[in-house]
């Protein structure tokens, strides 16, 4: 007999997907662009890239791309696991209290 999938079990691995692709879209879009955003710099309406020791000079656009990338990865860095235990935690509770009633 197949299992009832439950609502919160797709919700927390749907967020766990959409945690990694933002987390490895950002290494992927980095290493495209030979740096990232968060390490580099604008000079004189110029926008360079920097990985290391190198800067690469860019478009606005691809450092405005890189830049909001480098700020989902540091804020999903840890709202990934923490996302999926908090929703682990709400799902067990809504499961004692159907418990409860029935």
């Amino acid at each position: 007999m197949k299992e009832k999938r439950n609502k919160g079990d797709i919700f927390i691995a749907l967020w766990i997907i959409f945690g990694v692709i933002v987390i490895l879209g950002f290494f992927v879009f980095s290493m495209i662009i030979d740096g990232s955003a968060g390490l580099g710099y604008q000079e004189n309406g110029r926008f360079f890239v920097c990985d290391h020791a190198e800067v690469v000079e860019v478009s606005k656009t691809i450092w405005e791309i890189s830049n909001i990338w480098g700020i989902l990865f540091w804020i999903f860095i840890p709202l990934t696991p923490m996302g999926a235990f908090v929703i682990s935690n709400i799902q067990e509770k809504i499961e004692q209290r159907k418990n409860r009633f029935e």
